[in-house]
């Protein structure tokens, strides 16, 4: 899938930013739907979609700080629909929809050339995206088989689990549920 393809690329250049220069105080985030059309959306697999949203909201390294929308297509309240259900209010606090290629907000140190900025130029960055990929590429191919093993994570004890039995293992009294009890 596109898609799939598309986060592992961005996870890929994530991990080679963070390995050059560690963290950064946060990230504005520029996508220009100029060329996308809505047959794109049937390429998109919803559980990879479902599980980006999750790492984007709840274990990026980094903070987003905004994010910007260009060219935005008429038809883009069909491509909301599917993804406000996956959306935190604070981050789509963040999204601005722009009708033309020039985001207002974003000071011009940071954005490329192309679209008015001081910032080199969008054909610039990718060839030191391209070079920066090449520098981790060995690295970036053997982290695929990298996986976390579940069976050692430590099981934490579910409230429910009083009522089905799950926890029978473990032994749990009404304070420690009471105390570690979380409300939205």
């Amino acid at each position: 899938m596109i898609f799939s393809d598309a986060v592992k690329g961005f996870c890929m250049y994530n991990d080679c930013v963070l390995s050059e220069d560690g963290l950064a105080e946060g990230y504005i985030v520029i996508f220009d739907m100029k060329g996308v059309s809505i047959g794109h959306l049937a390429r998109v697999s919803l559980p990879a979609l479902k599980a980006f949203m999750f790492y984007i909201q709840e274990a990026h390294p980094a903070r987003l700080k905004g994010i910007h929308i260009l060219n935005t297509a008429s038809w883009i309240h069909h491509i909301m629909r599917i993804v406000l259900p996956l959306i935190k209010s604070e981050l789509l606090s963040m999204v601005k929809f722009h009708k033309g290629c020039i985001p207002e907000g974003v000071p011009q140190e940071l954005l490329p050339a192309d679209y008015g900025g001081e910032a080199p130029s969008v054909e610039e960055l990718d060839t030191e995206t391209k070079s920066m990929v090449d520098k981790y590429a060995s690295w970036l191919k053997e982290s695929v088989h990298f996986k976390a093993d579940e069976s050692k994570r430590v099981k934490k004890a579910s409230w429910w689990g009083l009522f089905s039995g799950s926890n029978s293992t473990e032994r749990i009294d009404e304070k420690t549920i009471l105390k570690n009890l979380q409300i939205d």
